[in-house]
């Protein structure tokens, strides 16, 4: 092959990998990405995500991808920091929490239920907690230590032990 025909088998070369790029770019311009809130300036722990300090980033990837934790503002708004998140972050799922409805050493009802029989009482947790989690719970009468969920009228349940 002479050195003219190489040379323009390498402009061409050329001339299609710039005609690629230039209609990646142009498919990345349509297509703005995912839409993500990320914090606006340093939250710590124990501080509550608001509307006031998230902010929305743009992502750019490819729409087969599985939804990126914090697309939804909703997943986020009212949730607690567990770890310190920096501003312009993604944040991880395992660092926030829901608010705690039980706090601990307060006295709170503790509700068991069966088919035959329903007793009220009241219990003072060892720990706090959000809705729904399951957490250690002292009988202030007889010192007994049990397993009580936590509903969202905070009163605790107590399941078949």
């Amino acid at each position: 092959m002479s050195a003219r025909r190489k040379t323009q088998s390498l402009v061409q070369l050329g001339l299609a990998l710039l005609a690629a790029c230039a209609i990646a770019s142009s498919a990345r311009a349509e297509d703005p990405g995912r839409t993500v809130f990320v914090p606006r300036a340093v939250i710590y722990p124990g501080d509550r995500l608001t509307e006031e300090n998230l902010i929305e980033r743009q992502l750019i990837v490819d729409p087969d991808n599985p939804p990126v934790f914090g697309e939804r503002e909703q997943d986020l708004l009212g949730k607690v920091a567990r770890r310190t998140l920096l501003p312009g972050e993604l944040i991880p799922e395992m660092a926030i929490r829901a608010v705690d409805l039980i706090k601990q050493g307060r006295t709170y009802k503790l509700v068991y239920s069966s088919k035959y029989v329903s007793i009220v009482g009241v219990g003072v947790p060892l720990q706090s907690g959000a809705a729904g989690e399951i957490i250690n719970v002292r009988n202030p009468e007889s010192g007994i230590i049990i397993k009580a969920r936590i509903e969202p009228d905070q009163t605790l349940a107590v399941d078949d032990q």
